[in-house]
């Protein structure tokens, strides 16, 4: 029983996969354009866990991912219910982690999010903030009305420099039998830095990003906290 590792990657590689058209706000374009300047991955650590219908707790596992490694350790486990998961544990979870297909975002930006209907929130001297609606044609996904996104660009360096999403009321999934109750996307973007020759990101995300779900599926409650988000070349496969 978990949350797939695609609805995260949805979320994040939506907001970042690609330049925006021409009619999105011109902000918005050179944000996006630079994000995408510095191509890669988003490796993170997970904490899943289980809970019993009367709220006590199954399991925990902390967990991390790392996309630039090959598929057979990409995933690693490394707590068990508060301690170092054992070599048996390891083993047993990371083969059949690992044996799953590598999944791919490859669906650009404008795919998930209406940039073209981004709406301005406010402006200062110094940041613009955008509310962006997600599209009508993931609503077999999602209720896509229930979710806020929120977008915050940095004027100075013309980068995204934060991103919010949070759940309005909770959403059912898998034909009813499964349902998202929380959802929480709070991911900071540092400023580009001006020693990097070439290419230049757009920025790193910051440590302190966090994502987190909380669902319910055939009655158990589930819970999910991505954080420590670092940037990773995507692996290329092996060298021939």
């Amino acid at each position: 029983m978990r949350f797939p590792f695609a609805s995260l990657t949805l979320v994040l590689g939506g907001l970042f996969a690609a330049a925006a058209r021409a009619e999105t706000p011109p902000l918005l374009a050179q944000a996006f354009q630079q994000w995408s300047a510095g191509a890669g991955d988003l490796a993170f650590t997970q904490r899943s866990r289980i809970f019993s219908g009367d709220g006590s707790m199954k399991i925990e596992r902390l967990e991390r991912f790392d996309p630039s490694l090959p598929d057979n350790m990409r995933w690693r486990l490394l707590e068990v219910d508060g301690k170092p998961a054992t070599v048996e544990q390891r083993e047993k979870w990371e083969v059949r982690k690992n044996s799953k297909a590598r999944k791919q975002v490859a669906k650009a930006l404008t795919d998930y999010l209406d940039i073209e209907q981004a709406a301005p929130l406010k402006e200062s001297a110094t940041h613009a903030q955008f509310e962006i609606p997600v599209r009508p044609e993931t609503a077999r996904l999602l209720d896509v009305e229930k979710i806020a996104v929120v977008v915050t660009i940095d004027k100075e360096h013309g980068n995204i420099a934060h991103i919010a999403a949070t759940l309005r009321e909770p959403i059912r999934v898998l034909l009813g039998l499964a349902k998202i109750t929380d959802f929480d996307l709070d991911v900071g973007i540092d400023p580009p830095r001006g020693d990097l020759i070439p290419p230049q990101k757009s920025g790193d995300v910051k440590s302190d990003s966090t994502a987190r779900v909380r669902m319910s599926k055939f009655g158990d409650p589930i819970e999910y906290r991505w954080s420590d988000f670092k940037r990773v070349p995507s692996y290329a496969g092996p060298k021939g």
